[in-house]
């Protein structure tokens, strides 16, 4: 038995030089890399659409219910997995505001509806997870509200900005059509 154990060999070890791959010319031997390939870095939205996922987090994460409380504080951080195990094997896709804010800044998101989806999926979680008529569970309505609200609002923004610029005959230059973004989308002429 003893004997067995030193013949064993490690499974990278019987390729020998059949190993060589981008140094074979000179002879070098290329060592492969453990583990998972680095992810693919996706290349940057364009402005407009990252300005408006920005935008769209920032309204619901910023939202105040009637009496001043911010309502996306329970969702920004997922509860951890040793105090809370029981939520991950219950949820199987779970996602918190700071997973999204991410996502937005590695444009992970190609399209506003990839981002309603994390959103919707995030409280869908909450609703799956808490009872009905919680806190939390009440709180993830009214984001998901909030959500559908301020992504109308800003296609309502655009097309306003669409159309003033179409009706002003506006080619990209004139300084009669200028919008500020202050919450509001506001047209000056």
């Amino acid at each position: 038995m003893e004997e067995d154990i030193g013949l064993k060999k490690r499974k990278g070890d019987h390729h020998g030089e059949k190993e060589l791959h981008a140094g074979q010319e000179t002879g070098e031997k290329v060592k492969r890399k453990r583990g998972r390939p680095p992810a693919e870095k996706l290349p940057p939205n364009p402005p407009e659409l990252t300005k408006t996922l920005n935008t769209l987090v920032d309204m619901v994460i910023n939202y105040k219910d009637g009496l001043g409380r911010q309502i996306s504080k329970g969702f920004v951080q997922l509860p951890s997995k040793k105090e809370v195990p029981e939520y991950y094997e219950l949820i199987r896709k779970p996602v918190d505001f700071r997973r999204i804010r991410e996502r937005v800044r590695n444009h992970k998101y190609r399209s506003v509806g990839d981002l309603e989806k994390d959103v919707f999926l995030l409280c869908h979680n909450a609703q799956t997870y808490n009872l009905e008529g919680s806190q939390i569970y009440e709180d993830s309505i009214v984001i998901k509200s909030v959500f559908e609200s301020a992504r109308q609002r800003i296609a309502a923004d655009e097309q306003q900005k669409k159309t003033a610029g179409a009706a002003h005959g506006n080619h990209g230059g004139g300084a009669e059509d200028q919008f500020v973004q202050s919450g509001q989308s506001f047209v000056f002429y």
